[in-house]
């Protein structure tokens, strides 16, 4: 019972503390223009990749159906918090190809 509940609390974690955090500071990557070699288009090949990624990962974690006395759900739940790692990633590259500036001005100080 207790490992249940150490789950439920990384995943609660996981979805509402980690993945917005990723995704905030892709976008702000983004708005600050970095890195300097991308734009628009790569954050969206960005995006639909890790959104494939992690679809899958998780997918295949849920249907694994590992018995929580085996050692196949210690797998199980890595293979969940690695696709939700990158949900965080797609996240914040759909935010960075609305966020991106091309040409970010570099600010001077006034004299």
């Amino acid at each position: 019972m207790l490992t249940i509940t150490i789950e439920l609390v990384l995943l609660f974690l996981a979805f509402f503390v980690l993945v917005p955090l990723i995704a905030a500071l892709i976008g702000y990557a983004a708005w600050k223009g970095k890195p300097r070699n991308w734009d628009r288009s790569m954050y969206w090949t960005s995006f639909v990749a890790s959104s494939a990624a992690s679809g899958f990962l998780m997918v295949y974690a849920q249907r694994m159906r590992a018995d929580i006395r085996n050692w196949q759900h210690l797998i199980q739940l890595v293979l969940f918090y690695v696709g939700v790692v990158l949900l965080g990633v797609a996240g914040g590259c759909m935010v960075g190809i609305f966020m991106y500036r091309r040409g970010v001005p570099s600010r001077k100080p006034s004299d």
